[in-house]
């Protein structure tokens, strides 16, 4: 031992490899004879702690001689790697272990019959990649190796080199953190694509590369040159196809990055040389999106691009015209800073408008539809792409589901929007477009200003009356820009300028303007003060008015300024053409005192004389209206406010009675703003006050000493309200009862519960009532007059539709059987009668027998047929919530069952009044059942009605919401056991699809609410294990998840928390199916079926396609779109949180046994998301599964 330690310290590599030798044989011979463990032999410890000598020399003659051990048998490979690695972290030389450790990789790779076990991720991590985390210098030497192994003399090693080697490169390439150096990046990749048969590798790289920060999209970017580098040099005409598309995706993230894009120019445009005419559809959109971002200093280049694929290339025209709404930005806005380049573009978009016919391409490079799974833009414009080559003249259809989709999606699709825009001439297409651009300019104020000069340019174009005006109405909106703001003010003032229509047009457009931007103001000012001095018609004064009263009721800052034009309009506008200017200038002073701007009291002084002479209805009538806001005015403490309300209602009482019903229908409306306690006996009508007699109120009164009632009485009689129903014009009478009601609602009020409890009888009259009382007044008079008299039928009528309003409290009590008797005058009066009797029936024993007595009528379905015939007895229905709180089950089962047999047979016929009849009951019994004070039995009795609807009735077209808004009220163990095909004696196609359309929409809607379950996943198990074997239920079934979570989408109250959870929750029941393994494939496929739907119908993905049915019909439509939806769906703020989870899941789901597109879907899905910030957390178990490439025929 001493000669071996001698010859190990003399730094002679002979004599050190003779040591190590006899240390070899030493440890030979110890197995052979003495120990069988070798870790035991001082000779191997010794051996083996030479492997951290600081002599480089003894280092690395160690290594090599326990390789020898391992290579000889007398070492098992693995305890070798074990051991390699744990001194990686105390060895100087490190080169040394990675040698040996690349060694053994072979070694190991060959006994384990070339199975490789290695991933990413501890405990399995590959030793090379721990080499690389534990010495960051040693990436030469681990590069180093791999290159030895992947040229191997074995030449079967070295065609499974890759196999192994995987981990290694998708850590150092696909590595989001940035740890390893950029030569290192650069050298491993120039290995792979340099090498033969490592096109998949290079795939699966390319997939993973992140482009989230400026960094790591450098480094994306620098490999993708460094691949087209090398496909240029191989001639691979596919491939240099492909690449383009790519390279563009990633310019405009660079530009948006801020690094400059000309090393992509010039490759994009070697590539073009060498690639197929086919890729200019997809590429000239993406060169769209680069020159809205681009500086000036690279436009040029941006543009020569998009002039070699005009030369090149045929292209679909309304890209081609994407590609001129982003130049006609840049021409709206000329620099000197790009002269050349504005040059290019105004010949380009000459080019582009002389174009009217279009390619029939479509795109059908498999490599670029491979590159499409983990790149959002070739994605999102190869479906849009394809959507536009499938809709030949149905564009109004797609455009008008496109303007229902989340402003994110409309937002991406703003360029095909624009082509489409410009392209287009037909007046619907053009003004459907132009409403959804501005609708997102709206959102997203950047983009007003592409709107804006997308107008002006379409304006030019337009011969279309009507879409000149669309357009001109649209320009204002992008008023909110800064920028946009000069161009829009010269345009109107030009049109201010030019002949009287336009000049009123652009007052008009002045106003739309304000609503965007206060900056607005000045203009519109000046240009009203201009157009009254100068034009004094009618029109004009109209106009102007119009505009003044917006400002006045809006922008009330400004109002004093614009007093003196109001006092001109009323001045000046005194003819029947100047009615209109009037009443708007009136509505204005309204919005003025409203604001505290003018005081009314003042203002009133200044009116009344002119007013008073006032005979215009249309005037008028704003007068009333002022009037009727009068009471929300502020008024001055100064101010006599008791007598100038007095004078107030006594000019609405006069307008009241007067022969223009227009007038006397605003005053009553007018009234109602005005409680009876302020309105005096001397403001009514002398007609409605002159049957009072004060002296039987006052008796200590002699006949000489009778005073007029105005000035005895403080009050108004109840009688003045029967004489005003009586000597009203007849064709106001409704206006004249809505005042009363006003009066009861507000008398009502006043009551106290006591009121309703007579416990000696109900009384016979309302004399309880002090003499004031509308309702007595009212109640009498139904109670005391002849019925039959055909000359107070009509007021009888009248007095019943007021007591037959839906006050918030009951009418005090009485006996109503007088209602027996008003029944018979009209059909109207019984209506209006069981009305009554419905909503008294709870405190009421009298009209509860009434009510009791006409539900017995209902005997049969032919005898209910011929009740509900006329629909007023359908006001039973429309208190149906009432009755159930009052009548029995008994009494009230033989008219909601004849009634509903009735209606489902005439349903049959499916026609409009049947369908009315049906939504109206149901609705009934929705309002029914959200009262929690119903009886029970009735609740019971309302429930079975809805179940025997659902054996039924066909719930799949138009009868459908208005019966789920019933079910919806029902217990959750109710819906249950109605819609549960298990527990059915029969089930049939009509009553499955039934309790389909129900159970959708309850796990959807009522996700929140569900107490029965733990989960709304368990509304949808039965029905889809029900649907998995029929093909026709399970469309059936998806059409209803699209129908449901579409609603649901479009709905502002949307709880967007609860579908969170419900998605979370279905992808943890899809893998509960799948870690199981005894259910049907087929189930399981159609679970991913229904989440396939609900993603892409929340995401709004399913705007894009030419019809929607396709995502029903065509299975390929939503494994196309579903990668895509999940990723717009995370990419919104509320979506985020759930980021990790949905990874995890897709992740899970990628090496599950589903079918391989559903694996392609979810891993495409997978790579989208790898720009969320959970990613880093994740990526090296993500990448630690092999990627699946696709194949296309």
């Amino acid at each position: 031992m001493d000669e071996i330690d001698y010859k190990l310290k003399t730094q002679n590599p002979t004599l050190v490899s003779h040591a190590i030798s006899k240390l070899i044989d030493a440890i030979k011979k110890k197995l052979e004879t003495e120990e069988k463990d070798i870790s035991k032999i001082a000779e191997f410890k010794l051996l083996s702690s030479k492997c951290n000598s600081n002599d480089f020399i003894v280092s690395t003659s160690a290594c090599q001689a326990l390789i020898v051990l391992v290579e000889t048998g007398l070492w098992d490979v693995r305890s070798a790697l074990a051991s390699f690695m744990a001194c990686l972290s105390s060895s100087k030389n490190y080169q040394a272990i990675t040698i040996a450790v690349s060694q053994l990789l072979i070694l190991d790779w060959k006994i384990r019959d070339e199975h490789n076990e290695y991933t990413l991720q501890v405990p399995t991590q590959h030793p090379f990649i721990t080499i690389l985390n534990q010495e960051k210098l040693s990436w030469r030497s681990v590069l180093n190796q791999m290159k030895l192994i992947m040229h191997h003399y074995d030449k079967h090693a070295m065609e499974q080199s890759l196999t192994l080697l995987r981990p290694v490169f998708m850590y150092i390439l696909c590595n989001p953190s940035m740890d390893l150096c950029e030569s290192c990046k650069h050298e491993a990749w120039q290995l792979l694509i340099k090498s033969s048969n490592t096109l998949d590798l290079q795939a699966e790289i390319l997939f993973w590369l992140c482009t989230n920060r400026i960094d790591t999209c450098v480094d994306a970017n620098c490999r993708v040159l460094e691949f087209a580098e090398v496909t240029l040099l191989k001639g691979d005409k596919e491939y240099c196809t492909a690449l383009i598309p790519l390279i563009a995706s990633l310019t405009i993230q660079l530009l948006e990055y801020g690094y400059e894009p000309m090393q992509n120019f010039c490759t994009i445009l070697d590539l073009i040389k060498q690639s197929n005419d086919y890729i200019g559809n997809i590429t000239i959109p993406m060169m769209a999106e680069i020159i809205l971002v681009c500086p000036a200093a690279y436009l040029f280049s941006a543009l020569q691009i998009c002039t070699v694929i005009m030369d090149k290339m045929p292209c679909n025209i309304i890209l081609l015209n994407a590609l001129a709404a982003s130049l006609l930005k840049w021409l709206a806005y000329p620099s000197l800073l790009c002269s050349d380049a504005l040059a290019v573009a105004k010949e380009l978009l000459i080019r582009i408008m002389s174009q009217t016919q279009t390619d029939n391409d479509n795109i059908s490079n498999k490599t670029l539809l491979m590159f499409s799974h983990s790149n959002r833009y070739i994605q999102f414009y190869i479906e849009l792409i394809r959507s536009l080559y499938s809709l030949e003249n149905d564009i109004l259809s797609w455009l008008e589901n496109l303007s229902l989709a989340p402003i994110d999606l409309r937002y991406m699709c703003k360029l095909i929007l624009c082509g489409i825009f410009l392209y287009s001439n037909e007046p619907g297409i053009v003004q459907k477009t132009c409403d959804i651009l501005v609708q997102i300019a709206r959102e997203i104020n950047s983009f007003a200003s592409h709107v804006l000069s997308l107008l002006l340019h379409k304006l030019t174009k337009s011969h279309d009356s009507y879409t000149l005006k669309h357009l001109l109405l649209a320009i204002p909106e992008c008023a909110m820009s800064k920028e946009n703001l000069p161009i829009i003010m010269h345009t109107l003032n030009t049109m201010l300028n030019s002949g009287k229509p336009l000049k009123y047009f652009a007052i008009q457009l002045y106003t739309k303007a304000l609503e965007k931007e206060p900056r607005c103001y000045r203009f519109i000012s000046a240009a009203l003060m201009d157009t009254m001095e100068t034009d004094r018609s009618w029109h004009s004064d109209v106009t102007c008015a119009q505009a003044i009263k917006y400002i006045c009721e809006n922008r009330p800052e400004h109002g004093e300024e614009l007093v003196p034009l109001l006092s001109q309009i009323l001045n000046r506008c005194v003819d029947l053409n100047g009615s209109a200017a009037s009443a708007l200038a009136l509505n204005s002073i309204s919005a003025l005192c409203k604001s505290a701007v003018i005081g009314i009291y003042s203002t009133w002084k200044v009116l009344a004389p002119k007013m008073r002479k006032e005979k215009r209805t249309i005037v008028l009538e704003s007068l009333c209206e002022l009037f009727a806001d009068i009471p929300s005015y502020p008024f001055r403490a100064s101010d006599d406010y008791d007598a100038f309300i007095v004078d107030i209602v006594t000019h609405l009482w006069n307008y009241a009675i007067c022969e223009d019903t227009r007038i006397a229908e605003a005053a009553f409306k007018a009234l109602r703003s005005y409680h009876l306690e302020r309105i005096p006996l001397s403001a009514l009508p002398s007609d409605f006050r002159a049957d009072l007699v004060v002296s039987r109120a006052y008796p200590e009164k002699t006949t000489d000493e009778i005073d007029k009632p105005e000035d005895v009485l403080s009050y108004i009689p109840g009688t003045c309200w029967i004489q005003m129903l009586k000597k009203v014009n007849r064709n106001i009478l409704s206006a004249a009862g809505d005042l009363l009601i006003f009066y009861i609602e507000n008398e009502l009020s006043g009551f106290r519960s006591r009121i309703y409890s007579w416990p000696q009888g109900e009384p016979y009259n309302y004399k309880y009532l002090p003499e004031r009382s509308v309702i007595r007044a009212i109640g009498e008079y139904l109670r005391r007059s002849n019925k039959a008299d055909p000359s107070s039928q009509k007021i009888m009528v009248e007095c019943l539709r007021i007591f037959a309003h839906k006050y918030k409290k009951p009418l005090p009590n009485i006996k109503w059987n007088f209602l027996n008797e008003t029944m018979q005058i009209s059909e109207e009066a019984k209506e209006y009668s069981l009305s009554i009797a419905s909503r008294h029936c709870q405190i009421s024993v009298s009209a509860k027998l009434l009510i009791e007595d006409f539900l017995s009528m209902y005997t049969s379905a032919s005898e209910a047929g011929r009740l509900l015939l006329n629909e007023k007895h359908l006001v039973l229905y429309s208190n149906l919530d009432e009755l159930c709180q009052a009548i029995q089950p008994n009494s009230l089962r033989q008219f909601l069952e004849t009634s509903l047999e009735y209606i489902i047979e005439k349903i049959s016929f499916n026609d409009e009044r049947s369908v009315n009849l049906f939504n109206r009951v149901v609705s009934s019994y929705a309002t029914a059942l959200k009262s929690n004070v119903i009886l029970i039995g009735n609740r019971t009795l309302l429930t079975s009605m809805l179940e025997e609807i659902l054996k039924k009735v066909d719930l799949t077209s138009k009868y459908f919401e208005n019966y789920l808004t019933a079910v919806m009220e029902l217990l959750d163990k109710d819906i249950e056991r109605m819609t549960s095909p298990s527990i059915w004696f029969e089930v049939t196609p009509k009553k499955l699809k039934n309790a389909i359309t129900v159970r959708t929409e309850v796990a959807f809607r009522e996700f929140n609410s569900i107490t029965l379950f733990n989960s709304p996943i368990t509304w949808l198990n039965e029905p889809i294990n029900t649907a998995a074997s029929n093909s026709e239920m399970q469309k059936y079934f998806l059409e209803n998840i699209q129908r449901v979570q579409t609603n649901l989408r479009l709905l502002k109250s949307c709880d967007l928390e609860s579908q969170k959870d419900w998605i979370l929750s279905f992808m943890s029941h899809i893998d509960a199916l799948v870690v199981e393994k005894s259910h049907d494939k087929n189930n399981i496929i159609f679970f991913c079926d229904i989440l396939f739907v609900s993603i892409i119908c929340l995401s709004g993905m399913d705007c894009l396609l030419p019809k929607k049915e396709l995502l029903i019909s065509l299975q390929d439509e939503r494994i196309r779109l579903f990668p895509q939806a999940i990723s717009v769906l995370i990419d919104r703020q509320m979506w985020k949180s759930i980021s990790c989870q949905i990874m995890k899941w897709l992740n899970h789901m990628r090496t599950s046994s589903v079918p391989d597109v559903y694996i392609s879907a979810f891993q495409s899905a997978l790579i989208l998301l790898r720009h969320e910030e959970d990613y880093n957390l994740q990526w090296t178990n993500y990448l630690s599964v092999k990627t699946y490439i696709p194949t296309y025929n």
